[in-house]
């Protein structure tokens, strides 16, 4: 027994406490001796739980957490409401959940995340003992507090159980994996005050313990233990993977675009990103661009279409070695991984590993299972690192430089979307159940909706803010300028990229002097005015048709396209730099564009049917009237 002091009259408290429920739990443990990961299971009524945790959208100030601390998928309010109407409301099923699993996140006073556990002092362990022990009959042989972390604390009754508490003005309990569940009896519990004392198991995994042993923030932790939670048959939402996996380098390099933690700029600001990006686009009436939009960018622009991301990837020879030319390339990272982690773990001794399990077990049948390559986390770090770098300030400078972008940056700040803390700058960075309700007060809802129009005034039909209009610019950006570096420096590449942007304004500025549609030369719709070719209808008089403008009028996403867009791009910008008042204008991918047009040509209907060489004659001419038609539109 511990004794007791007298009192000696109140004390002067440095720090208010807002402490927990005691919560009654049985410690267990998972993972062999040396990965042992410890947790807290907890048996709690649905009241208690509702007070003391809470889920990622729920968060006091969540909306200011930086991409980087992203530990949750988003929350599917119909999907969580489905679940309480249809199941826990529902009379004769049996009820039953699985377990939720939680953390506890150490937060400073803005209830940010912070990089570590930090201690417990004595003026906490004393106030948990004045609050939770003393003086409690059911705690007289427990006399005593031991402190798991600063914030945390637990009165043991025996060596695997006891009461556990936390200052939840220091420490944040979120559940990672259950939240549907939790907002289903959530739902239960304010439409039936019984489901307040339906009992529910919380396992708690102590994270202080992981962090020390690993050398890695409690976000860290809970990011990767959430993806291996949810690395299982049932799909998870594939920006949420992409935001929260540390080991995929092109997830990686994403996350560095949008982080926006307090001491980094992203490429694109919250508030103009599209995080759920529906069929891999992002949406055009209030958004630059998208997870998934930037997440394709890379992989065109910077690999070519290589990527590392599933196993399939991984034992595809040719695939891997693509991969491993372009990280060369563009991020020369081997040096770096060497000096840093070791000659074992560089990009090409790991690849030769690979090529000799090849050589090792050949067997043709076989070639393709045996080979498998792959790196470690640590390198993924690094690789993310470099790109950071690197590449971070080229990016950047496009999307808040390029012309067609930085006019959406500029009706962005004016109506105070960029500017913190007003109306529309919540609005847009909140998280979609929270902007939902957040539009039924009719001044936000009106604020929105004047800003959107005007929005959609400028990207409606516009090539450069579609995915594939982005995909090709930067493609443009990394094929013409970026590849002619002399060396992997930032400097360089942000030079290079600057030489880009002034080129590619300086061709926007003539070639769309307006948003009209007869002068606006990047929207889908664009008319050629002296230079048609009549016969061919509207493949011979819509500019794109052809190019990147399929038969029935929509875009071309292909790879092809793609490739076509950027040479476009970068045919206009080296024409502008070229002398001489009697130059023409050409295409350096003319026999492509030739074909692709005929192909178009292939769909018209003619009074007289054309013979395949008609055809091609018809789509030359249509190709060399467009070559035409930039001569006359730029200088």
């Amino acid at each position: 027994m511990i004794k007791k002091k007298k009192k000696t009259g109140k004390s002067k408290l440095s720090k208010t406490y807002d402490f927990s429920i005691p919560h009654e739990y049985y410690q267990s443990s998972f993972g062999l001796e040396n990965e042992r990961v410890n947790m807290y299971v907890l048996n709690i009524s649905v009241g208690s739980m509702i007070q003391d945790f809470k889920i990622f959208e729920d968060l006091n100030n969540v909306q200011s957490w930086p991409i980087s601390t992203l530990i949750q998928r988003e929350l599917d309010h119909e999907r969580a409401s489905l679940i309480c109407k249809d199941y826990l409301l529902k009379d004769g099923d049996t009820k039953y959940f699985p377990p939720l699993i939680a953390v506890l996140i150490p937060t400073d006073a803005d209830y940010k995340p912070l990089d570590e556990f930090l201690p417990t002092s004595p003026e906490e362990a004393e106030q948990v003992n004045v609050k939770f022990v003393k003086g409690v009959e059911a705690y007289e042989e427990y006399e005593h507090v031991e402190s798991i972390s600063g914030g945390v604390s637990k009165i043991p009754f025996s060596e695997n159980d006891g009461d556990l508490v936390w200052d939840r003005s220091s420490v944040t309990a979120v559940i990672i994996d259950g939240q549907h569940r939790y907002k289903a009896l959530q739902e239960a519990r304010n439409t039936d005050k019984k489901f307040d004392d339906c009992l529910v198991t919380v396992n708690l995994i102590d994270l202080s313990d992981i962090c020390e042993k690993r050398r890695m923030s409690p976000t860290e932790v809970a990011r990767d233990l959430f993806i291996t939670i949810n690395n299982t048959p049932v799909e998870i939402d594939e920006t949420r993977v992409v935001l929260m996996d540390d080991k995929d380098v092109l997830a990686t390099f994403t996350q560095v675009l949008i982080d926006d933690s307090a001491d980094k700029m992203p490429a694109i600001r919250p508030e103009l990103l599209d995080w759920e990006c529906k069929g891999a686009k992002h949406t055009i009436s209030n958004t630059l661009s998208g997870v998934l939009v930037l997440r394709q960018i890379i992989l065109s622009a910077m690999f070519e279409d290589s990527k590392l991301s599933t196993l399939d990837d991984r034992i595809n020879y040719r695939n891997v070695k693509r991969w491993k030319s372009k990280i060369e390339d563009w991020l020369a990272p081997d040096e770096i991984i060497k000096r840093e982690l070791g000659n074992e773990e560089t990009i090409s001794h790991r690849f030769r590993l690979a090529e000799e399990e090849i050589i090792d077990n050949h067997d043709d049948d076989e070639e393709e299972s045996i080979f498998l390559f792959s790196h470690s986390t640590a390198v993924s770090k690094l690789l993310k690192a470099r790109f950071e770098d690197l590449l971070l300030p080229s990016f950047r400078d496009v999307f808040t430089q390029l012309f067609p972008y930085s006019t959406l940056i500029d009706l962005a700040t004016k109506h105070g979307v960029l500017v913190n803390d007003t109306l529309l700058n919540n609005y847009y960075r909140a998280f979609k159940g929270k902007r939902a309700e957040l539009f039924n007060d009719s001044e936000i809802k009106s604020a929105a909706n004047i800003y959107e129009k005007e929005f959609v005034l400028i990207t409606e039909d516009s090539i450069p803010h579609s995915v594939m209009g982005q995909k090709a610019i930067f493609k443009a950006l990394f094929d013409g300028f970026l590849s002619d570096t002399s060396e992997n420096t930032a400097e360089a590449y942000t030079e290079a990229s600057q030489i880009f942007i002034s080129n590619f304004n300086s061709a926007y500025e003539v070639l769309c002097p307006s948003l009209n549609a007869d002068e606006n030369f990047f929207l889908t719709s664009y008319k050629m005015k002296k230079n048609k070719v009549s016969k061919a209808k509207s493949v011979g008089n819509e500019f794109w048709k052809g190019i990147v403008i399929k038969y029935n009028g929509e875009i071309d996403y292909s790879k092809a396209a793609v490739a076509i867009l950027s040479q476009v791009i970068n045919d206009i910008i080296f024409y502008l730099q070229e002398d001489g008042s009697d130059k023409q204008f050409q295409f350096t991918a003319y026999n492509k564009l030739v074909l692709r047009h005929k192909r178009l040509i292939n769909n018209l209907e003619f009074e007289d049917e054309l013979s395949d060489e008609e055809m091609r004659e018809l789509a030359e001419k249509i190709v060399l009237s467009k070559q035409k038609e930039l001569t006359r539109l730029l200088p």
